[in-house]
């Protein structure tokens, strides 16, 4: 049998790339780690890491194995919680994946809520792009994730909690767009700092302009919101974005919006969790507060 111990190691092991910055998060010196993965290769008949340079990466055994380790980590988290909610107290840990827009913007004020009043929850918070998310939430790695236009997958429970608009922003210093308010068409070859095609916001936009048959010259495409922000922010064109994203650039004037006639592009956010999810306390608690009014 393999101790539990081992199997975190061998995940910290993975997520650092570091035999001594694992040693590091669990407390354990590094040839206790190094010990605990030769333990762990003995006991399945496979390397699962290999060095590259200072780094050290999964072998295709290691890429099978990780999943399953989470998993189990996971199941004893929540067994160890639902033990604990039997004397009706709050803990545990609650595992969140999400894009960089909506882990910024959306869920900050309702983790910060939800903390201050169960400051005894450990909620951890990774970001990651869409395609990854649902991967995450099928395989129960996680237990909620967060997307921008959630779709349904097999497997997969998916509730939208809220809604955004995108407008047209700009720089105000190296305007791309010289008129305050515009006909959609006026688009038509305008600089336009995009979202990557594969997100969920990047699609729809694409999809929303070719229906209008305009097409912008897009100079850039990041998956990342803070990208876009900041090449806007430098004048290398105008990006449809989140309101909700830019309130502090326009507010402080680094950013400003352009009114286009015709555009009405609604930007649903989507919770997901996997389906036959037994909730706890906790989790409930948690996903509540987020969908409820």
């Amino acid at each position: 049998m393999v101790d539990l111990f081992y199997l975190k190691t061998f995940v910290a092991v993975t997520r650092t790339r570091s035999f001594r910055v694992a040693a590091e998060r669990n407390f354990v010196s590094q040839p206790a780690v190094s010990q605990h993965i030769r333990v762990l290769e003995k006991k399945l008949g496979a390397a699962l890491f290999e060095r590259r340079g200072r780094n050290v990466v999964l072998t295709p055994a290691g890429e099978t194995f990780l999943p399953y380790a989470e998993n189990i980590l996971k199941q004893y988290e929540e067994a160890q919680t639902r033990v604990r909610e039997l004397d009706n107290k709050f803990g545990g840990t609650i595992r969140i994946a999400t894009i960089y827009s909506v882990g910024l913007y959306e869920l900050q004020p309702v983790i910060k809520q939800f903390l201050k009043k169960y400051p005894e929850v450990n909620l951890r918070v990774e970001y990651h792009q869409n395609a990854a998310i649902y991967e995450m939430v099928s395989s129960r790695v996680i237990d909620f994730g967060f997307v921008a236009f959630p779709q349904k997958r097999s497997g997969v429970v998916t509730q939208t909690f809220a809604q955004d608009e995108l407008v047209l922003a700009q720089s105000p210093q190296q305007r791309a767009i010289p008129r305050k308010t515009i006909a959609l068409k006026d688009l038509e070859g305008a600089k336009l700092i995009g979202f990557a095609a594969g997100t969920g916001t990047g699609k729809v936009i694409q999809h929303f302009f070719a229906a209008k048959k305009v097409r912008p010259d897009i100079r850039h495409e990041y998956d990342n919101i803070e990208l876009i922000k900041s090449a806007v922010v430098l004048g290398l064109g105008c990006a449809l974005v989140p309101r909700k994203t830019i309130l502090r650039e326009l507010n402080d004037k680094t950013l400003e919006t352009v009114e286009v006639k015709g555009l009405s592009i609604k930007r649903p956010i989507g919770v997901l969790y996997p389906g036959g999810k037994v909730f706890t306390k906790t989790t409930r608690t948690f996903y509540e507060m987020l969908t409820q009014p």
